[in-house]
């Protein structure tokens, strides 16, 4: 590479050379520092960079390299248009070429998009710029459909709608279900389990127990669907007596009534009392009632929850965990379920929502 330092030299020698020989001519300034000009001449720029429709975070210039923008989330595509600043030269973005002066129409993915921009030719270095685009992460976290295995929906569903009421029979043991959301980005979690293409199996003791259906959006943002089944406490005994012939057989009517088949047997997985370390109940805790909230104050960060199980011989398990002290979510809501369990076939969720105070 040829330096500034030599070719001043030169031309100052040819300059004095010329005078002393008495040569008297017009030696024009560009030309004595014509290599110093030319030197400072940008190669390989590019002369526009812009996106149709997007602010840069900075008015292009050319001897600025680095440029980014944001766009929300429902744009998956933008238009680029670049031009570069010599005739000659060429352009590659991420390894493909691009005329001068088209508009190149871009993919975007949720998050960082990040494009190379290089202008080249012949004889010159390569020279790049980086187009960093972020595209914005989706908020939508709305269910579409509910759909169970049993029961119906009060009201009919509605993505608005968050809280619903369903009705099963005493046999009614569990319910399968299947929510779908409204964005395929968003996650759902069917009582703290994660939704798959079968649903989430949920087991459903007698009295009133709440579903708790947690949609999180893209961004992380989310929303809870709240269903409250009722299960009636036992199955009402058929009171007829048996008609043989004709005539009542009161033998095998006493019979039936003192062991019926539709009583169910008693579950012993249940807990005597449940108290937290601080917040205020919506209801005053029952062993047959199985979700409750609690309104604690906005810098709540941790609570102490102390279950009591009706039977000795019962099993607790909190979030899955032995541990009684829980963390509070950064959200207004905080969902802990305490599972009571005295055998294989008996078992008993309560479900504490914990709602920070705004």
């Amino acid at each position: 590479m040829v330096t500034k330092g030599p070719i001043k030299r030169l031309n100052a020698v040819l300059i004095v050379s010329m005078l002393g020989m008495g040569i008297s001519t017009y030696i024009p300034i560009a030309y004595a520092e014509g290599a110093d000009i030319q030197e400072n001449q940008p190669m390989n720029t590019l002369s526009k960079l812009e996106i149709e429709g997007v602010k840069l975070d900075k008015d292009f210039s050319v001897g600025v390299n680095e440029y980014s923008a944001t766009v929300e989330n429902d744009v998956q595509t933008i238009n680029l248009h670049v031009e570069s600043g010599k005739p000659d030269s060429w352009i590659m973005i991420n390894g493909e070429s691009a005329a001068s002066g088209a508009t190149i129409a871009l993919s975007l993915k949720t998050g960082k998009n990040s494009f190379l921009i290089s202008v080249m030719d012949s004889s010159n270095p390569i020279n790049t710029y980086t187009l960093t685009v972020i595209r914005k992460q989706n908020v939508n976290n709305l269910l579409q459909n509910i759909k169970l295995s049993t029961g119906q929906l009060s009201p009919a569903f509605s993505s608005a709608v968050t809280e619903y009421t369903v009705k099963v029979t005493n046999d009614t043991s569990a319910i399968s279900v299947l929510p779908s959301a409204v964005e395929k980005t968003s996650t759902i979690e069917v009582n703290g389990a994660l939704v798959k293409e079968d649903g989430v199996l949920v087991k459903i003791p007698t009295g009133k127990s709440d579903i708790i259906i947690n949609v999180t959006a893209e961004n992380g943002i989310k929303k809870i669907y709240t269903i409250v089944v009722e299960r009636p406490e036992t199955t009402a005994l058929n009171t007829d007596f048996s008609i043989l012939n004709g005539r009542t057989n009161s033998f095998n009517s006493a019979t039936q009534m003192q062991d019926p088949v539709n009583v169910q047997k008693t579950s012993k997985a249940t807990l005597s009392s449940l108290t937290v370390s601080e917040g205020t109940w919506d209801s005053t805790f029952s062993s047959s009632e199985y979700t409750y909230h609690v309104a604690v104050s906005s810098n709540t960060k941790t609570i102490i929850i102390n279950p009591t199980a009706s039977y000795s011989s019962s099993r607790i398990l909190i979030e899955g965990s032995n541990s009684k002290t829980i963390q509070l979510e950064d959200d207004n809501k905080t969902i802990i379920s305490i599972v009571v369990s005295n055998s294989d076939d008996d078992r008993k969720t309560y479900v504490l929502v914990f709602d920070r105070n705004e």
